[in-house]
């Protein structure tokens, strides 16, 4: 089961300490320096140190050695089947997954595995990471100088929240677990859809969509807008319950008004399932389709703007984003598999019956929502993904 020991973690209560000892030990620098955990890259294994209790001047707490297994789901399992007692269930730590056991003699054994180790891991079986990795990047940015998303932290687990503490660690997870213009990209676009949004609520819609809802929040940020208007979330049911178990346990309330729906965009029949919660095709609607478009087969895009002029009336509108060129996936669970040329999307989009009114390219983004202001630091977005909004105007 065991493929290789691959990670070794010391305690340390000073952590800056720590890290300038184990330079001039090593002769190297971390490959990852954060205030609570730092990465040495030894060979093949990766020496980390961790904080500790600042209160002890010898660490009780020992080394943790981990071993790489291929899937850690069905490790941990296999491990509780032949009985070891549960010490630390599956968590996610930055890129990796890790659990510990307690062996039939009292040893603790510890696994890790990539965000790629088991077959399991897609959205149909597992929450969203690419959600998640959105959700991060907006509570970063409401702790920031953006105070966008304001409740994107409560989707958010202990481990993900550490970095939001302080701004030197917040800097540091821009700079390391985002990227800045991944992070940029994450302000413009929630910019650039709540002004959709919230533009919809006074021009007489009576229905909004979210095509791949995720950990959205539009619904309970602006809830005291949206009292007339049905809000459907649609997305597959791992990410969507997630989601309103973490609304619940954050004491969220979930307006009336608002139907979850789940489904798999790539076998089900959306439409059908909106008719079956409430919907009206009657009624003007705003479709939202965030962050979606990219990891979805042509075919599956198709198929959907097709539901879409199908079941609605003209002067709806659909807000998206998509992706310009093949590039190398951010998120590493989640590859991409649509883009266009900028181009061509005109006349993709008529076919369904969408005129486009409004097309964002990536200097726009940062002109509007980045570098409006007296900055002297120019900030860059991603510089092949653009935001579009089509009306529905008939073939």
């Amino acid at each position: 089961m065991f493929t290789s020991l691959k990670r070794m973690i010391y305690k340390a209560s000073e952590i800056e300490e720590a890290k300038r000892w184990y330079i001039n030990l090593l002769d190297m620098q971390p490959v990852l320096d954060t205030p609570f955990l730092v990465i040495f890259k030894i060979g093949e294994c990766t020496l980390s140190l961790a904080k500790s209790n600042p209160d002890s001047s010898v660490n009780i707490e020992g080394a943790e050695t981990y071993w790489e297994v291929v899937d850690i789901d069905l490790s941990y399992q296999k491990l509780l089947e032949m009985g070891a007692k549960e010490h630390t269930p599956i968590k996610q730590v930055l890129n990796i997954r890790i659990a510990k056991v307690i062996d039939p003699f009292g040893n603790v054994i510890c696994i890790s595995g990539s965000q790629q180790d088991s077959q399991e891991r897609t959205v149909e079986k597992k929450p969203s990471e690419t959600a998640m990795t959105a959700a991060f990047s907006r509570a970063v940015a409401a702790k920031e100088d953006n105070g966008q998303d304001y409740l994107a932290e409560i989707f958010l687990n202990d481990e993900a929240k550490k970095p939001l503490s302080d701004i030197a660690s917040r800097k540091w997870a821009i700079e390391n677990l985002i990227t800045p213009p991944l992070y940029h990209y994450f302000i413009c676009r929630t910019a650039y859809i709540d002004s959709v949004f919230q533009k919809a609520l006074t021009e007489n819609f009576s229905q909004i969509v979210f095509l791949g809802a995720g950990y959205d929040t539009r619904a309970y940020r602006f809830k005291e807008l949206t009292s007339n208007i049905r809000i459907f979330e649609i997305d597959v049911v791992s990410t969507q319950n997630r989601k309103i178990e973490s609304l619940k346990n954050a004491n969220i309330d979930i307006p009336t008004q608002v139907s979850f729906i789940s489904i798999n965009f790539k076998n089900e029949n959306f439409a059908e399932a909106l008719i079956k919660s409430g919907f009206n095709k009657s009624l003007k609607t705003l479709f939202i389709w965030e962050g979606v478009t990219f990891y979805l087969q042509e075919e599956v895009i198709r198929n959907t703007l097709e539901l879409i002029s199908a079941s609605a009336p003209l002067g709806s509108v659909l807000c998206f984003d998509f992706m310009t060129a093949k590039v190398d996936s951010v998120f590493q669970s989640e590859p991409f598999l649509f883009w266009i040329e900028p181009s061509e999307l005109p006349e993709f989009m008529f076919r369904f019956g969408f005129y486009i009114i409004e097309h964002l390219y990536p200097n726009e983004m940062e002109k509007k929502f980045l570098n409006s202001g007296d900055s002297t630091t120019e900030k860059k977005t991603l510089q092949y993904f653009n935001f579009v909004t089509a009306i529905l105007s008939g073939k």
